[in-house]
């Protein structure tokens, strides 16, 4: 029981550590929401196209075939080698079926899951000479 006029010691929070914990706290947040969840749930799955075995605008047709199917091709180039055979589709956010409806529209590609936060794509492809072979068809 507490007499009048005195006072209880209460614990004291220190300023800092409560700073500290909600900054983690929203950077652990921040982090799960760009992995796991697209910034809308029906927005069409943004795609890389990299070509990676050297066939003059090879990206280019696929980037058509992509967005044919509804795909929003977002960024196209080189990839950092040009002697891939087999067509990789790298999942990088979100769900792995994401990486198997652009295997699905490019016909072919083997997918793998690569999450990686800093990528601002869903997915990567990288072109190779089986997709060469059929020229994008």
């Amino acid at each position: 029981m507490s007499r009048p006029g005195s006072r209880r010691a209460t614990p004291r929070v220190r300023p800092l550590s409560v700073v500290l914990a909600v900054l983690g706290l929203g950077i652990a947040a921040s982090l799960l929401v760009r992995v796991f969840v697209r910034s809308e749930p029906d927005a069409a799955a943004q795609v890389q196209v990299l070509n990676g075995c050297g066939v003059a605008e090879l990206a280019q047709k696929a980037a058509r075939q992509l967005r044919q199917h509804g795909l929003d091709v977002v960024a196209l180039g080189n990839a950092d080698s040009q002697g891939y055979r087999e067509t990789l589709i790298l999942v990088r956010r979100g769900h792995p079926a994401v990486g198997r409806e652009v295997r699905d529209a490019l016909g072919r590609g083997q997918v793998l899951e690569q999450h990686d936060p800093s990528q601002l794509v869903d997915v990567t492809v990288i072109l190779g000479e089986d997709y060469a072979a059929t020229d994008g068809r």
